[in-house]
């Protein structure tokens, strides 16, 4: 054995525990923290699904499609996180620690197992591996790692990882091996079900034919599963109506939206856990920009594809790798396109979960293209600097407060993380900055918007608990202007009425009517019964 051969097997020993040493490091300010007040309540921590005692829920949680069901467990069918929450329920409970540490867990064998795949694809190489440190320490997976929600990311990230890993190497178990790991992919995040786009990409590195025998399975899994995320969304009424309301809106919105992936993945200084919807519908320079860039880059690599015999090492990874990273970019985004499948949420960063590879093997290429030990060194600082990136917004996803102040000096109209913001002040018992967040969603949504619907009666409940009565009845008249048809803001401007001197006619007319419009309406029956007797 050469020289350079015995250093490039010591490497290749070394590397897989650094890595995942250098994962552990740059998470390890995120796994003290608790749940997050963005859905890790509902769907996790109280989640009677999941709870230890209830023994239908596993037969629940994969045959039941109900409407009820789907929506306790998040409007999506993916049963395989699911039955992981459901599993370590019973193992060792729904403690946010233990269940921070499983995601870390996770995402570490899904990017170990992404290193392999690429490693069999490139044959090893400073490609391989610098694709491969790049896409671990990116600070996009933040929010799939450090967010307990995000469970469903990190495990279809590690089941297609070893999709790739066993369709890149040889031997008639592939036929099954593969399909089977993408529909697991595929029941762990729906966006998975076009990781045959994935395969596609590794064929075309590897000089490799598709061959139908695996591709022709993968597609009907895909298709399955694919079937049953619609069949589950129609009946949860996941999706909406195109941004703008057509298609052709939406497409411009969506180039805006392209320029943002790029931008997140490139210079990553403004991810947030919520963003501001995109303001354009209508196309401009910057929504043509954006679908410039992608199709661009899609003809750029048609135009090189070398599809003669390579001459070179070089030649045999650098002609398809363009092309190859496009499908790595591209393919996984499209599911939330918005053109195919409107959904409400236009665009999140943990949507990038697999998208984020794209960047990483050109940028990985370049490395290898490079040939000394100074690009090397560029792309251990880089991996570096990323990582360093990774451990300072880890430490921001700890806990509610940091995650939404973060997410609210990084948006201007969107009124969901103030609100969520506003929820967590509220949960610490710091009431008077619970009330300016709660001031800041209503000037956020001046209409009917649902945040502000409910930020009503919190901000008209707190300035009460204040003793600020007047002030609460005046924000809670405004709601029924919004609202005339919401309970709960007619009970709350009744006790408010109530509560002031010598108006307690005009508080029981309120209550009154509140019984004759709403007379299921049980927290205002008993309300009434306290306060006047039995009506």
């Amino acid at each position: 054995m050469t020289e350079a051969s015995e250093s490039e097997l010591r490497l290749s020993r070394i590397a897989p525990v650094a890595l995942a040493l250098g994962i552990a490091l740059a998470y390890s300010g995120s796994l003290r923290g608790g749940f997050l007040n963005l859905d890790d309540p509902w769907l996790i921590r109280d989640n009677l699904l999941l709870q230890p005692g209830n023994d239908g829920a596993l037969g629940r949680i994969w045959a039941d499609f109900g409407r009820n069901t789907r929506l306790a467990l998040g409007a999506e069918y993916l049963p395989i996180r699911d039955t992981s929450l459901w599993v370590e329920a019973r193992l060792w409970g729904l403690s946010p620690g233990a269940l921070r540490v499983s995601n870390l867990v996770l995402y570490i064998a899904a990017c170990l197992m992404m290193r392999a795949a690429l490693r069999r694809t490139f044959g090893g190489g400073v490609t391989a591996e610098a694709a491969a440190w790049l896409f671990a320490f990116h600070p996009v997976h933040v929010e799939s790692v450090a967010w307990l929600s995000g469970r469903k990311d990190v495990l279809a990230m590690l089941f297609v990882g070893a999709a790739l890993f066993v369709h890149t190497g040889e031997g008639r178990k592939r036929v099954a091996l593969v399909p089977l790991f993408v529909g697991l992919a595929a029941l762990s995040k729906a966006m998975a079900v076009v990781s045959i786009g994935l395969l596609l990409a590794h064929d075309l590195l590897t000089r490799q034919r598709p061959d139908p025998k695996i591709y022709a399975p993968v597609a009907v899994v895909s298709a399955v599963v694919a079937w049953i995320t619609v069949r589950v969304g129609d009946t949860v009424g996941m999706t909406t109506e195109p941004l703008g309301g057509s298609a052709l809106s939406a497409a411009a919105g969506m180039g805006r939206v392209w320029l943002d992936y790029a931008q997140a993945i490139v210079y990553p200084t403004n991810l947030s856990i919520i963003h501001d919807p995109p303001k354009v519908t209508e196309w401009d320079a910057v929504s043509l920009g954006g679908w410039l860039l992608i199709l661009s880059w899609g003809a750029i690599g048609l135009a090189v594809l070398d599809k003669g015999r390579a001459k070179t090492e070089h030649e045999q990874s650098g002609k398809p790798l363009v092309l190859a990273a496009w499908l790595w970019f591209v393919v996984p985004l499209l599911p939330v396109s918005q053109i195919v499948f409107p959904l409400e949420n236009f665009w999140a960063d943990r949507y990038l979960f697999l998208s984020v590879m794209g960047p990483a093997l050109l940028l990985g290429s370049f490395f290898e293209m490079a040939g000394d030990r100074r690009a090397i060194g560029i792309g251990l600082v880089l991996a570096g600097g990323a990582g360093l990136f990774t451990w300072k917004r880890s430490v921001t996803f700890r806990d509610s407060v940091s995650v939404f102040r973060d997410a609210e000096a990084k948006t201007e109209r969107a009124p969901l993380p103030v609100y969520q913001l506003a929820q967590a002040y509220e949960a610490e018992g710091k009431i008077k900055p619970a009330i300016r967040a709660y001031r800041e969603v209503l000037a956020r949504a001046p209409g009917r918007e649902e945040e502000a619907r409910r930020a009503t009666n919190n901000l008209a409940k707190l300035l009460a608990r204040e003793n600020k009565l007047k002030r609460a009845e005046k924000i809670l008249h405004r709601g029924r202007a919004l609202w005339p048809r919401d309970p709960k803001i007619l009970g709350n401007l009744a006790e408010v009425v109530a509560r002031q001197p010598n108006r307690d006619e005009e508080a029981r007319a309120l209550y009154e009517q509140l019984l004759r419009e709403h007379p299921g309406y049980e927290v205002g029956r008993k309300a009434f019964e306290e306060r006047y007797g039995a009506p």
